[in-house]
């Protein structure tokens, strides 16, 4: 029988199978993984050439002047908006305030009793004086009663955490409570005297020229106007000044509280913007690249997933610096005797990523 004619045997299934598992498939799997890893490479932990920081950026708000901090309407963690009033400092010490309103009471009694015996046509000229004998000494009780004010709200706010904590008596509290509604209730009053004899003083003026003029002549007139300043700068000592927040942003410190005595330019908190202003990254020796303002550059986070955008160099620094200690503990870099210098590379914020201050990103400059 010829070999030629006869058929070839089938080769099982069973067998096929084996060789794809033993001699196709180990390559393909290899190639698939390859393929993989260089997509997963390539998407989420390219290397990065640059580690740089989003920028913190923070506002001190200092004391303009020396005194009592009178109040603060914030506390830790708060946002702020910029120009908003946040506390006052009050500049005048209430012990010297009390002092010196009483000496210009005093004087101002000595003013009024000089008035007794002058005769008739004397008291004709002298009264535009006594009326304002009668105002000013309602501005004296009225700037008593607003320093007054102002020890009793700082002595409730002070108390106010205390009572939360339950370190103070309910009775205590509301004590002082009621007497700083006291002392609001008698500088209401207050005022609305005030108001209502400024306008008869005017009219005085206005109804009787002469004798103002006659009057302003006189020792007394001149004396009065002495009293007029002293109880005028009491007055403006007694204005508290507000303090103003300079940034938007949140209160991420508090070195003072209301109550404290402060001196000019002292620290009493300090705000820190809810976004950075840019990216800044340090480029190590050797230099392998020279960046220049305008370069385009690749910024990826470190988050998940990995957010990527594009921006350029804005600035870079003419010298070496020393690496922030911030970025350099990113970098986990062993901590050395001197600091490391660098070339500092700032980058334009992208507008499409949003970055927390201090949060830490990997650039690629191109």
């Amino acid at each position: 029988m010829d070999p030629r004619n006869l058929s070839p045997i089938p080769t099982p299934p069973a067998q096929r199978w084996r060789e794809v598992r033993l001699l196709y498939l180990p390559r393909v799997m290899f190639i698939a993984a390859t393929l993989l890893v260089a997509w997963m490479w390539s998407g989420a932990v390219a290397p990065s050439a640059i580690v740089a920081e989003a920028s913190i950026v923070g506002a001190d708000l200092r004391a303009n002047q020396a005194g009592v901090i009178a109040s603060l309407k914030v506390s830790l963690g708060q946002t702020v908006r910029a120009g908003e009033v946040i506390g006052h400092v009050a500049a005048a010490n209430p012990r010297l305030l009390d002092s010196t309103l009483a000496v210009i009471r005093a004087e101002v009694g000595m003013l009024a009793v000089s008035m007794v015996g002058a005769t008739d046509r004397q008291r004709v000229a002298l009264e535009f004086e006594r009326m304002q004998l009668d105002w000013m000494n309602h501005r004296v009780e009225r700037a008593a009663l607003q320093g007054q004010l102002q020890q009793a709200e700082s002595d409730l706010a002070r108390a106010e955490p205390l009572h939360r904590a339950r370190l103070i008596t309910e009775e205590i509290y509301a004590q002082l409570k009621i007497a700083r509604g006291s002392l609001v209730a008698q500088l209401e009053e207050k005022n609305q005297l005030i108001v209502r004899l400024e306008p008869v003083l005017k009219g005085m003026v206005a109804a009787d020229p002469k004798a103002a003029g006659l009057s302003g002549e006189s020792a007394l007139a001149e004396a009065i106007k002495v009293q007029e300043a002293k109880l005028r700068l009491a007055e403006e000592e007694l204005s508290p000044l507000p303090l103003i927040a300079p940034i938007d942003g949140v209160v991420g410190l508090m070195l003072r509280r209301a109550g404290e005595t402060v001196v000019a330019g002292e620290v009493i908190l300090r705000v820190t913007a809810i976004k950075p202003e840019r990216v800044t990254g340090y480029l190590r020796q050797p230099l392998t690249i020279d960046p220049k303002p305008g370069m385009a550059a690749e910024i990826r986070t470190r988050t998940n997933p990995v957010r990527a955008a594009t921006t350029t160099i804005t600035h870079v620094s003419a010298t070496l610096e020393a690496i922030s200690p911030t970025v350099l503990a990113a970098m986990r870099l062993p901590p050395v005797p001197t600091p490391e210098t660098a070339l500092r590379v700032d980058f334009a914020l992208p507008a499409g990523l949003a970055l927390r201050p201090g949060e830490h990103v990997d650039v690629v400059i191109h």
